[in-house]
């Protein structure tokens, strides 16, 4: 089943593909299912240059891929169920569908990111995004929450690369980057006010790491 799905979802535009144990996890998290799966897709670097090159405010290629990871989420869970096994896709229909998003406080039980860090994917950067060495924050992710005896491939929680950088903060006309380090159970609100956030993506592709993937794939 694994590499069936796995070839499925590479076959539809999946970047990559992870799978962890959340058995670990309090009940309100993992909900009672044991294992959780992640896919990404990337966001294209010339997409990526135009944000932090040209100054525009253009969310056409994230929101696509954005609406890409939730239907392609909703189809994971959808391909599980019919291999006789429970799934809920975390799509953001299904979050408030199911009233697992709390439109007060901005948060659901078990975020993408925290799934990711359990991967070892990446790391919560001053931006509050996940941050990865390959993509930087180029990428839209989406979950699911299963009871399938999958493999899982949980990996040690990467601490923050970010060092004295301050870009993202620098670069927020909103003031909502506060230039935060993440640490492990660090509230959220000490890195972001996402109350005040608008979310113009200038953090996400100003962040020197996401520079980095532009500059490593300009040929693209």
């Amino acid at each position: 089943m694994v590499n069936e799905l796995i070839s499925e979802l590479n076959t539809r535009g999946v970047n990559f593909i992870k799978t962890v144990d959340i058995s670990m996890l309090s009940a309100k998290e993992n909900r009672g299912y044991s294992a959780a799966i992640l896919i990404g897709i990337v966001l294209s670097p010339c997409y990526i240059f135009r944000l932090s090159k040209e100054n525009i405010l253009d969310y056409s290629e994230f929101s696509e891929k954005e609406h890409s990871t939730d239907k392609l989420a909703e189809w994971t869970a959808d391909f599980i169920i019919a291999k006789g096994y429970k799934a809920f896709a975390q799509s953001e229909r299904n979050l408030g569908l199911h009233g697992f998003y709390d439109e007060t406080t901005k948060t659901t039980p078990l975020p993408h990111k925290k799934i990711a860090i359990l991967a070892g994917v990446g790391w919560i950067g001053k931006n509050n995004l996940l941050v990865t060495e390959e993509y930087g924050s180029a990428l839209c992710m989406c979950s699911i929450l299963t009871n399938a005896p999958l493999p899982t491939e949980n990996r040690p929680i990467i601490m923050p690369k970010c060092g004295e950088c301050t870009v993202c903060k620098d670069i927020c006309s909103a003031g909502a980057i506060h230039g935060s380090t993440w640490e492990i159970g660090m509230n959220r609100d000490l890195i972001v006010d996402v109350y005040h956030c608008n979310g113009c993506l200038k953090c996400l592709s100003n962040c020197p790491w996401t520079q980095k993937y532009i500059n490593n794939n300009s040929s693209e």
